[in-house]
């Protein structure tokens, strides 16, 4: 039951983020390379998700080795504008860059923000999902300028976070530094 549970979260979590996501469906998304959103950067310009986060990012703070992008596929759980994973695909990690209007609908949706965090990286944080979506916390989300991030875990085949909820602040500090 609890991995239902679970499941459920991550499947209403995804779906959330992919709401937001300004990539038309039959578009194709270069994983290696990174993929402009077109969100405004505090320099005004766009912002390269794949220039914000990589796999090495994820191995320095977690310790976990060999991790490498992985190609947007929702079907899998790859939903983001970067997708992280093992070597063998099972999925560490999720980046998804968005604009001002997609930061308001995560925080007022009542499913993706479980409390603020103090102090903030960027201008405002959170940790997520609301405890009703999951016991479990797997999202830090920020906001700096004009640009929301946020940054999901997955699951291990025991039901436990892969990175904990500090590693996940540490990867959203690195993120923040390059905006």
């Amino acid at each position: 039951m609890l991995r239902r549970t679970v499941l459920i979260g991550v499947a209403v979590v995804l779906t959330i983020a992919m709401v937001g996501c300004s990539v038309a469906d039959d578009e194709v998304i270069p994983a290696e390379t990174g993929t402009d959103v077109g969100a405004p950067n505090a320099a005004g310009g766009t912002v390269d998700p794949g220039a914000l986060l990589t796999p090495a990012d994820v191995e320095a703070v977690s310790g976990l080795a060999d991790l490498k992008v992985v190609a947007y596929d929702p079907a899998i759980g790859a939903g983001g504008d970067v997708n992280i994973a093992t070597a063998d695909g099972r999925l560490v990690a999720m980046l998804v860059v968005e604009g001002l209007e997609t930061w308001d609908a995560w925080l007022t949706d009542g499913n993706t923000v479980s409390e603020p965090v103090t102090p903030p990286v960027g201008d405002e944080s959170f940790i997520g999902p609301n405890p009703d979506v999951s016991s479990s916390v797997y999202i830090f989300g920020f906001r700096k300028g004009d640009v929301a991030i946020v940054i999901d875990t997955y699951f291990d085949a025991n039901g436990e976070v892969i990175l904990s909820i500090d590693q996940l602040r540490e990867i959203a500090e690195i993120i923040a530094a390059r905006l």
